[in-house]
């Protein structure tokens, strides 16, 4: 060892290791008690008073916010009304009905003789010719 470390330790001045040691336990002991006080001051502490009715910003802040309201429901109405007309497909009443309900009729009254029917068939097919526009 070093001459200078062996008058450090022959040096009752010196702290020894023993002492540092328990002098920084109690340092750490009174940081955590201050800690700990402090942190029970907070839990002990009343909750901070909420503001009063009579705050002029209440009422103009839920009239905004019922306006907010009102305008996002207006929109989204809008919106699904506009997406059920894309979606929903047109309901188109058959054209010519009277002459397929004839043909089928036809064709249960003549089941093996199904050319007796032609004329209403072509009479049907001129008729969808007709409305195709």
């Amino acid at each position: 060892l070093s001459e200078n470390v062996v008058n450090r330790m022959k040096d009752p001045c010196q702290p020894s290791f023993q002492q540092e040691q328990a002098s920084m336990q109690e340092e750490l002991f009174q940081v955590v008690k201050r800690e700990r006080e402090a942190a029970a001051k907070h839990l002990k502490a009343p909750p901070p008073r909420e503001e009063t009715c009579t705050d002029p910003e209440k009422p103009k802040s839920a009239q905004l916010n019922a306006e907010m309201y009102q305008l996002s429901s207006q929109q989204f109405h809008e919106a699904a009304t506009k997406a059920e007309s894309a979606i929903r497909p047109c309901r188109v009443e058959p054209v010519c009905s009277g002459l397929q309900a004839q043909i089928l009729r036809c064709y249960r009254d003549h089941l093996s003789e199904v050319l007796r029917c032609s004329d209403l068939v072509k009479a049907y097919q001129h008729c969808v010719s007709a409305h195709k526009g």
